[in-house]
């Protein structure tokens, strides 16, 4: 890193020697890959790309230029645990009379996740290949990736929340389950739902990753099938051998068991924080929660925490949530007051069963508790982040059909998550960008301010390192070399909204 300074301070030895596309100059640098933040810097783009760095004045002109004076240059965020095609609020698939609203929601969904500055996103289970392919037609939208369709346990999660004469229809990619061979329709051949032609129907689609699950279920819907531990290593098998760098095998796991099976098979990365999971005394780390904390520090497992599930949930019981300004600039104004309405409200009435009659103020006090879901995963987080565990940023935006988790916003409060739990601001910098991108193995493209890699960038106005609210402060979204201003990213009936680059 102290070799890569130098070469930043040496001005010129990165510089292109013709005029570029555009110029962002007297601007601080903060980027995971440099010691300390560089003032009095430049960043020259040509072609989408960053094609050369320096401090000081820069030795070329731009055909544009950006000034950055008093402000904070960052690589674009990466989230990587998103589900495009589910709306916050609805169940999947969203009911037809609602289709005006979800169109509107579908068209300002790709500038929400820009306008909190996510320039790449990872899908993690394709529910609807169309809806991606509309997303990446739109004029602005981040980059984006995906794990094709989730191998899921025959009638397992999440498929067995749909409906038995539907579930197969939109888990296409299901694992065949001997066991269950009465409870599968015919129509399927045993052979090509294996775990080598699963996965090789996720290459076949150029999915990056594979995403697994290990869950019981929760609601009225417990004891589910779980993959083997055969299973499972089968599927990592098929994976490394898939494509020329493999693919990332994630899976899906909230609870001690779920963690330990992950661990135990050696996945890439457990893509939900450990929430349920007994808590020692006064509150602090069970012996078996630290013995499993421990077991993936040792193989360097990705260990993603995804907090803010669990706020997003106690987000429906809390009035002030829908007066939210941040809200209303990710969101269509048509989608927020049906969410007011009592068929908005229709998955706060499912969660009021699991509290036994308590009141709503109660029920969001629950959320909070020193002993519940939330601090055990505050916890675990800190425990990581003390011995620098490979943790990741994701989302999982939306978790549930809770309105909590709305696009973009969501991550910023997955952010403030983070940093409350005991994650330093250069480890959530990392996070969100080069430990994301080398995790599913996009680095040579994303991740850091360097030559060569795609010019997705963020200006901000406050410095990063120094507060995580710097992250609401973007002004600039640099997308493949173009500045789009971030007001103009703000829902069109946001009263901050300004007309943007399209």
């Amino acid at each position: 890193m102290l070799i890569f300074a130098a070469f930043w301070a040496a001005g010129c030895a990165d510089a292109p020697e013709a005029d570029v596309d555009l110029l962002v100059r007297n601007v601080t640098v903060v980027s995971p890959e440099l010691d300390k933040p560089l003032a009095d810097a430049w960043v020259a783009i040509s072609d989408g790309k960053i094609a050369g760095t320096g401090t000081g004045k820069p030795p070329m002109a731009g055909r544009a230029t950006l000034e950055g004076e008093g402000r904070f240059l960052t690589p674009g965020l990466i989230d990587s645990h998103v589900h495009l095609a589910a709306v916050p609020g609805m169940n999947y698939p969203p009911p037809a009379e609602l289709q005006a609203i979800v169109d509107a929601y579908a068209e300002q969904l790709p500038k929400s996740y820009l306008y909190f500055g996510y320039t790449t996103l990872i899908d993690l289970a394709v529910m609807d290949r169309a809806f991606l392919d509309n997303f990446e037609s739109t004029p602005l939208h981040p980059d984006l990736f995906d794990c094709d369709g989730p191998l899921v346990i025959a009638n397992g999660y999440p498929m067995a929340f749909l409906p038995p004469e539907t579930r197969f229809d939109h888990f296409p990619n299901f694992l065949y389950d001997a066991r269950q061979a009465d409870a599968i329709p015919k129509r399927y051949s045993p052979k090509a739902h294996t775990p080598a032609a699963a996965v090789s129907r996720v290459a076949a689609h150029g999915g990056i990753c594979v995403k697994t699950h290990w869950e019981t279920g929760f609601g009225p819907l417990r004891g589910l099938p779980t993959p083997s531990e055969e299973t499972i290593s089968a599927i990592m098998d098929s994976a490394a051998s898939a494509t020329e760098n493999g693919l990332v095998v994630t899976m899906h796991a909230n609870s001690l068991d779920g963690h330990r099976f992950a661990v135990n098979a050696g996945v890439d990365v457990i893509v939900h924080g450990l929430w349920n999971a007994p808590a020692g005394p006064d509150g602090s780390l069970h012996d078996d929660v630290v013995a499993v904390l421990d077991a993936t520090l040792g193989k360097n497992i990705g260990y993603m925490p995804t907090m803010q599930v669990l706020n997003g949930m106690g987000l429906m019981f809390d009035t002030a949530f829908l007066d939210d300004p941040n809200l209303a600039a990710v969101l269509p104004a048509a989608l927020i007051r049906w969410y007011r309405t009592p068929e908005g409200r229709w998955f706060a009435d499912e969660l009021r069963l699991e509290f036994d009659g308590m009141e709503d103020t109660q029920i969001l006090g629950q959320f909070d508790s020193a002993f519940g879901p939330l601090a055990t995963s505050q916890k675990t987080v800190a425990y990581l982040a003390e011995r620098n565990g490979r943790l990741l940023f994701g989302s999982d935006t939306p978790s549930s059909p809770t309105f909590g988790n709305p696009p973009g916003y969501n991550g910023f409060l997955e952010m403030q998550n983070l940093v409350e739990a005991g994650v330093s601001l250069p480890q959530l910098l990392s996070m969100a960008t080069i430990d994301n991108a080398e995790a599913f193995g996009i680095d040579d493209r994303y991740g850091t301010v360097e030559p060569g890699k795609v010019a997705n960038l963020l200006l901000l106005d406050a410095d990063p390192l120094q507060s995580v609210d710097a992250w609401n402060s973007i002004s600039t979204v640099i997308l493949h070399g173009d500045p789009v201003e971030r007001q103009s990213l703000a829902a069109q009936d946001h009263p901050t909204a300004a007309p943007g680059k399209e």
